[in-house]
This record gives structure tokens, C-alpha cells and sequence, in this order.
């Protein structure tokens, strides 16, 4: 007998997981669901279940897709995927944006011998973080991700279909929060397009797939601001192209400060010294470096060795991503409250220092 546990508006969640748990234990698939639509879940140290996902994922053409409760259950510290992938799992996680990574890509993973079991004989794996509320109860339970497939909404009236896999367990959320579904991303070394459409568009994913860069100092109102400036314009002149095409380009450029007031327009020195480059920035105002600021950067160059000790206090785990924006790490003072020219002279210093880095971020 299947059971159909109602979860919507946030009740019976509980019991939903704890449900879901001890089916999915009995080796018998589930229905759960997500912002994005329904999936037919088997836990991976269920072979049979497993099983009947891959065999319906034959049937209907699709592929099955491996998800897990957070990006470390699918991708352990120990794993390095290529920088796109990477930037991709750290930005659209959770959410429904599933990534299509070739087998090699996981070299490093240490995956259980039931996970490897489960994808031995693939060319390609999917694998996803769902915005799912009843998920990271059942996946710590379970101390595995689960092997799934999509399933349309109206397939859970199907009850003749739902007996043939042997669907033990239903939580009903009711209408997805997104009819499109996931967006599925095909990556390939440092290429990548959107190889089956869904809720989240190219622009957006190309956005989420580009090389952040950030510059910080203090008050995001002088010596990061001049740094953006002049590296947006040394990155336009190597890859020919416009300020407008760099996001098409693969680059997000940005500053901040680890001390910044919103809203707080670039110094008047500052912006002198940037149109004496040729460069008109006047229109830069000041924002505050956050942790989700901080996270999403790829590469954050810091003035100082203080501004690199204040982000490590707010996020230690982006340390491999702070550098000093001078190559012998030394510290670039702070022209506030100098005259123009010491303005002048600091950002000479600072465009040199950036064309010394360039090539380490333009490879």
C-alpha cells in the first residue's frame, strides 16, 4: 500500500522525512519534491531501487541525476572540479541548476563503494543540490545522496505507473514553486552551455559561471575603486573587447571595502587620477564587503595585509582566495586626506601591480 504524506504549507514535514528515511532504508524508491518539480528518489545503497530509477530514466529518455543535501555531500573537500563546474556548484547550490560533468571530472572524490556501483559504466554524471525541505534530513540520515529522477507533476495521479516502480511513499508539496524545471548545464572543461532548458536562462548562468574578481580596501571609496577601474580597462584592452562584454567574456569585476558605507560616491583625488588614465569612473559608489560577497569571489585582491586578516575573520574558508594585490606583499597606504598627486602616485602603483597579476588571471 503507497502511502501520500501532504507537506504543504510546512506541516507533516517531519513525519514526511522520517517516512521517507525508512522506506527508502526498505529498498523501495520515493517521490519527493523540490522548487523544481517531483523526483522519483533510491537511496544508492539500494540496488534495486537504484534499479528502477535507471530503468525508468531508459525508458523515458532522461537521465538520472545524483543529489545531495549540500555541495560536500557530492564534492568532498578533497575533490577539485575545473574552475566553471566549481564556480557553478558554489553559486546555483541550492537551487535548480543541475550539472552535467564527465566521469574524470570526480577523480578525486571519495565516494562510497555503493555510490561507485551506482554510476560504474557512465560517460557523464548529473549531479544537484535541490532547495528540497525535506532533504537534508533524509540524506543525513541515510549518510548518502540519492540517485533520482524528474517526474512531471501529474505523474503522482498515475497510481497504475507508481506501482509499476514500486513507489512505496509519496510527499506531496503540492505545485512546484517553478513549472520549467531544473536547468541542466553541460561543462566540459572551461566550456559549457545549457543543454536542456529550465527555470534559470543563459544570461543568469552566464553571470554565475564568470571569474569574480574583487578588489578591497577600507571604505571602497579610493584604492579598490581605482584598482577595478584600471583592471577593467587592462582586461578589455587583452581580450578586445568592451566593459559591456566582459560578463560574455567570462569576468565579473567589482570592488569593496572591509569597512565601507553603502552608497558613498568615489573620492574626488580618486577619480581624478582615473580620468588623468583615460578612464571615467565617476559613477562608482561604495559597498561593503559581506560574507556573500566574499564567497562568491574567485580571486579578492587586498590593498592590505590588514584588509586580507579582516576577511579571513569574516569567511577563513575563502583563504586560498585573498591575495595582496602587490606581488611582494606589501602593503599600498592610503591616500585619504593627501593631495592629488600622492593620489596620482598610488595609482600608478596599483596599475602596476595589476599588470604584473594580469596574466595570472587571464590565462
Amino acid at each position: 500500500m503507497r502511502q501520500v504524506i501532504d507537506i504543504r504549507e510546512g506541516e507533516n514535514v517531519a513525519e514526511g522525512a522520517a517516512q521517507a528515511v525508512e522506506v527508502l532504508r526498505s529498498g523501495h524508491p520515493v517521490v519527493l519534491p523540490c522548487e523544481a518539480g517531483y523526483h522519483l528518489s533510491a537511496s544508492i545503497g539500494s540496488p534495486e531501487s537504484t534499479a528502477v530509477v535507471n530503468a525508468l530514466a531508459a525508458e523515458s529518455g532522461r537521465t538520472a541525476v545524483l543529489q545531495g543535501y549540500e555541495r560536500q555531500q557530492l564534492l568532498p573537500d578533497s575533490q577539485i572540479l575545473p574552475p566553471v563546474a566549481d564556480r557553478l556548484s558554489r553559486r546555483c547550490w541550492p537551487g535548480p541548476v543541475v550539472l552535467d560533468l564527465p566521469v574524470e571530472a570526480f577523480s578525486e572524490a571519495t565516494w562510497s563503494d555503493k555510490l561507485l556501483s551506482t554510476i560504474d559504466g557512465l560517460d557523464s554524471i548529473h549531479i544537484r543540490v535541490p532547495a528540497m525541505e525535506v532533504l537534508p534530513t533524509i540524506s543525513t540520515e541515510l549518510q548518502e545522496p540519492l540517485w533520482t529522477l524528474p517526474m512531471p507533476r501529474e505523474a503522482l495521479d498515475d497510481t497504475g505507473r507508481l506501482d509499476q516502480f514500486n513507489v512505496a511513499l509519496v510527499l506531496d508539496a503540492g505545485a512546484p514553486r517553478f513549472d520549467s524545471g531544473a536547468s541542466v548545464v553541460r561543462v566540459r572543461g572551461d566550456e559549457w552551455n545549457i543543454s536542456e532548458d529550465g527555470v534559470v536562462g543563459h544570461s543568469t548562468i552566464t553571470r554565475l559561471a564568470s571569474r569574480v574578481v574583487i578588489f578591497v580596501c577600507t571604505g571602497n571609496t579610493c584604492r579598490s575603486p581605482m584598482a577595478e577601474a584600471l583592471f577593467r580597462k587592462l582586461l578589455t584592452e587583452r581580450l578586445q573587447c568592451s566593459d559591456e562584454e566582459l560578463v560574455e567574456r567570462g569576468f565579473l569585476v567589482a570592488s569593496a571595502g572591509v569597512a565601507a558605507v553603502g552608497g558613498v560616491p568615489i573620492s574626488s583625488e580618486a577619480a581624478e587620477s582615473l580620468r588623468l588614465q583615460g578612464i571615467d569612473f565617476s559613477s562608482h559608489v561604495s559597498q561593503p564587503l559581506t560574507d556573500e560577497l566574499a564567497v562568491l569571489a574567485d580571486d579578492m585582491f587586498t590593498m592590505t595585509r590588514g584588509h586580507r586578516d579582516s576577511i579571513l575573520q569574516l569567511c577563513p574558508e575563502v583563504a586560498d582566495r585573498v591575495h595582496l594585490l602587490a606581488g611582494d606583499d606589501a602593503d599600498i597606504s592610503d591616500p585619504i586626506g593627501g593631495s592629488q598627486d600622492i593620489y596620482a602616485d598610488c595609482c600608478r602603483t596599483i596599475a602596476t601591480c595589476l599588470a604584473d597579476r594580469l596574466d595570472q588571471i587571464v590565462s
